[in-house]
């Protein structure tokens, strides 16, 4: 029996990183199983193989840099006051200490790996399709509503996660087009995707969006002039289409009409309602942190006490909307800096550095996928869920290890 799973391993592991995907949007129980299930698929194989493996893992930089980054988390517990709190994001973050590992050790094919991604982005987008048919036609909702209702009701899961997620059709099917496969059916899913993305509403994807269909034009009008043409018109009108949309009308319109550029202004009016301009608040928390942060150099608050501690400061100001949803950093570079100093913050800090030394020239999604993430941590705290340490923990080292094979 052992030895019969041992020949079939490489189909184990492509079972496990697709159950992984697309249990991500599905079910939260899942996702966690599956994540420790690699554990055990990494010692199904030959003595010999798991000793070389484990010597590999200690030469690799960047795990030790994952295994040190978890550490310091479980360090900021000794100096913590609210150990509940802190005992719960360091379980959350647990997976730091093994996937990242795992994954730079188990082979794939290139066949397999290309698989997987096409695989995995049709249920995506299936799943997605699913999940509008169930607000617009189940529960009779207005399309606009989707994101609040079906997805953060209904699912409990922040937009911020499913659109890195996303990522994955949008980036699978671009790479199908440039290589002639089935183009008209690619595109309609590609079109499909991008109108998922833009009905999330958020707004670190329409820039990042932008910006890759901006890079699409370019290298389609350097092979072909006609090409290049029907992305800009298919852009153009996908844009005009999807700019029609009231979630998107909405959202950009507080972001236009309400924001001000005085400091004190935005302090003030924050303490007298809760208002809607997510930007002024990201200002308004930001200097929140980057203040306690300073105060409590060179260790920070500690794992368990950040987030009480970022509280605290909101309800000095009176910052209404941060004190009646318990707002994060929503910021992981700050977030980690405050909770455990230099040592938390210059670890990941070091981690997105060696990760960035890590791009190829022939990866083809890899850079893509760190490129927005390094962002998109500028306005999120990413690893505060399990979904956020998936993206960082599995879905980053996935590409990173199987995006550069011939």
């Amino acid at each position: 029996m052992f030895r019969s799973l041992i020949q079939r391993r490489d189909k184990i592991y492509v079972g496990l990183i697709i159950i992984m995907i697309i249990s991500f949007p599905l079910s939260f129980a899942i996702n966690s199983i599956t994540m420790f299930l690699f554990i055990l698929f990494f010692f199904l194989d030959e003595k010999q193989n798991i000793i070389n493996k484990l010597k590999q893992i200690a030469k690799n930089k960047l795990n030790i840099l994952f295994v040190l980054f978890f550490l310091v988390q479980v360090i900021g517990l000794l100096y913590s006051e609210d150990l509940d709190f802190g005992l719960k994001r360091v379980a959350v973050m647990t997976p730091l200490f093994f996937l990242p590992a795992i994954l730079s050790v188990e082979v794939i094919l290139k066949r397999q790996f290309d698989f997987i991604l096409y695989l995995t982005s049709c249920i995506i987008i299936t799943i997605f399709m699913g999940y509008l048919f169930l607000h617009v036609v189940i529960d009779h909702r207005d399309i606009n509503t989707f994101v609040h209702f079906t997805i953060e009701k209904k699912l409990g899961i922040s937009q911020f996660y499913l659109i890195f997620l996303l990522l994955i059709p949008i980036m699978t099917m671009i790479n199908s087009i440039r290589n002639n496969q089935n183009k008209t059916l690619n595109t309609s899913l590609l079109l499909v995707t991008i109108g998922i993305s833009f009905l999330l509403g958020n707004k670190t994807m329409f820039v990042f969006v932008f910006l890759i269909w901006i890079m699409l034009i370019v290298i389609s009008f350097k092979h072909k002039k006609r090409t290049g043409l029907i992305v800009l018109v298919l852009g153009l009108t996908l844009f005009t289409a999807v700019s029609q949309l009231s979630i998107v009308k909405q959202r950009i319109g507080v972001l236009v009409k309400t924001t001000d550029l005085d400091f004190e202004t935005i302090k003030t009016k924050n303490s007298f309602t809760i208002t809607k301009n997510t930007f002024e608040h990201r200002l308004l928390i930001n200097n929140i942190s980057l203040s306690e942060i300073i105060e409590n150099l060179p260790f920070g608050v500690g794992t368990g006490d950040y987030q009480k501690t970022m509280q605290e400061q909101y309800e000095k100001l009176n910052f209404k909307a941060a004190q009646s949803t318990n707002l994060n950093c929503h910021n992981q570079y700050l977030s980690e800096f405050l909770k455990t100093g230099i040592l938390g913050g210059g670890l990941f800090l070091l981690i997105m550095i060696v990760s960035y030394s890590k791009i190829k020239h022939e990866q083809r999604f890899y850079p893509y996928f760190l490129v927005f993430f390094s962002l998109a941590c500028l306005v999120e705290s990413f690893l505060v869920r399990q979904h956020g340490i998936v993206i960082f923990a599995f879905i980053i080292p996935l590409f990173l290890y199987n995006d550069n094979k011939d």
